[in-house]
């Protein structure tokens, strides 16, 4: 039995953990109180560090993202910087602010509802065309 605690204690992986905590509890079937009691600790203990684990992948995870977002990642065209967090494409702009296709945002355009300003067309990137992510009417 302590051959198989130990097993279980020293599981790394997922693989590991799984095959340890099987043969623990085939064994757990045929086993006194005493026992039972002692593989009851050593598969909570394993448990709570397993847990323990996830928490802190996922609160690494969460910063890690935050800090993504916070990036500022630029784009420089004819020499001047534009923030891409502010500039979105067409069909993008569609689907952030809820417009049925990017014809409604080309007819904006050609009414002059969008500014000249707040739009983007990026020659190097076969004539993308990038317009400031704010509400327009």
């Amino acid at each position: 039995m302590e051959k198989l605690l130990n097993q279980l204690r020293k599981a790394t992986g997922l693989e590991d953990y799984e095959s340890a905590s099987k043969a623990c509890l085939d064994y757990y079937a045929n086993a006194t109180e005493e026992e039972r009691s002692e593989i009851k600790k050593v598969m909570i203990a394993k448990g709570d560090e397993i847990l323990l684990k996830a928490r802190e992948s996922r609160q690494k995870a969460a910063e890690l993202i935050a800090e993504y977002e916070n990036s500022q990642v630029n784009i420089e065209i004819n020499g001047q910087k534009y923030p891409l967090s502010e500039w979105v494409t067409l069909k993008e702009y569609c689907r952030r602010f809820g417009l049925k296709n990017t014809m409604v945002i080309n007819n904006w355009i050609s009414r002059q509802i969008i500014p000249q300003e707040n739009i983007l067309n990026i020659s190097q990137l076969n004539d993308l065309r990038l317009i400031k992510a704010v509400p327009y009417k």
